[in-house]
């Protein structure tokens, strides 16, 4: 197994091709936020892009697998502090922001000026993405926490499909780095949305207002529901909802009736996760968090300590 290394074209962006048994194929896109954009397996496409690569690429939309750095979800207003640092994104160009103006989704989805590299160790091939935030002055105006960023997407092959494992690295510079930063996979194991089967486990959920923010008692404490398992076959239910997860790590699956099936699991690291699947979509989205939603802004974030190296990762398993 090793990838393919695909230069930039009309129409297709620079993108890693994994080379594997007939049928089965993985595309990496750096510029769509180190994101595995394609996993098929046997004639079936297991992720879902809202569009074509090429139209994708020139919109701020998700699709795919794509980090969200340094803040996934959305944030509560333009301002936040952090030690004494106080960041005001009204004037970030080309930021996302949702429906009500909120900055959403972090500073990477669209970046394209990642050091890449690639190679094989024993019968797995990996991508790497590397990214020293402080030499990119647009970044370090909208976050400035200097730090450094390490992706690697490794793919391996196991029994009925493949597995793609993903680790999350931060080295922070000589100040602490706030992060809220996720994962947004577009899961798609086949089939309808009421016939799909959604795997979770014990969960707690996180009340949000008419904006999706967490909501807050009076003395600003994060509100947490009793404990639920939203375990079952998807029916007439949507989700757009926040959890926190288990201490010690979680194992979430997506399977259709006729046999494919994605298993997420993440490591203790994505205490938080947002469930999405909107009304008849054909996919689920388990989303790790390392903290709540607007975390940035509500003080919660993790916070890695200068001079400190942060990693958390995760593995995606498609079977068919």
């Amino acid at each position: 197994m090793r990838f393919k290394r695909c230069p930039a074209e009309p129409g297709n962006p620079e993108r890693f091709e994994l080379i594997d048994a007939p049928g089965r194929g993985v595309v990496v896109v750096p510029a769509a936020g180190m994101n595995l954009v394609r996993v098929g397996i046997e004639g079936r496409e297991m992720l879902r892009l809202p569009m074509a690569l090429d139209a994708f690429l020139s919109t701020q939309k998700t699709g795919g697998v794509p980090l969200l750095h340094p803040w996934a979800n959305r944030l509560r207003d333009d301002v936040f502090e952090q030690d004494g640092v106080t960041v005001d994104l009204a004037d970030v160009p080309g930021l996302k922001r949702d429906g009500n103006g909120l900055p959403m989704h972090g500073l990477l989805l669209r970046f394209d000026e990642w050091a890449l590299d690639q190679g094989t160790e024993g019968e797995n091939a990996w991508v790497e993405g590397r990214l020293n935030w402080s030499s990119f002055p647009e970044l370090m105006a909208a976050f400035p926490f200097p730090h450094r960023l390490r992706i690697r997407w490794t793919l391996r092959s196991i029994p009925g499909g493949l597995e793609a494992i993903c680790l999350y690295e931060v080295e922070a510079g000589d100040v602490a780095v706030p992060l809220g930063a996720g994962w947004h996979p577009y899961l798609a194991p086949g089939g309808t949305h009421a016939e799909l089967r959604v795997e979770t486990p014990s969960l707690r959920p996180v009340p949000l207002d008419e904006r999706g923010l967490p909501r807050r008692d009076q003395a600003g404490n994060l509100l947490l529901g009793d404990p639920i398992n939203p375990t079952g076959t998807l029916g007439s239910r949507h989700f757009d909802d926040l959890y926190r997860g288990p201490d010690h790590g979680w194992l979430c699956a997506i399977s259709s009736p006729d046999g494919g099936r994605i298993e997420f699991e993440a490591d203790s690291n994505w205490r938080w996760l947002q469930l999405y699947s909107p009304r008849d979509a054909d996919f689920m989205c388990f989303e790790p968090m390392l903290a709540p939603t607007a975390a940035l802004s509500d003080g919660d974030a993790l916070v890695v300590a200068a001079g400190t190296v942060f990693q958390a990762s995760f593995s995606i398993r498609f079977t068919v």
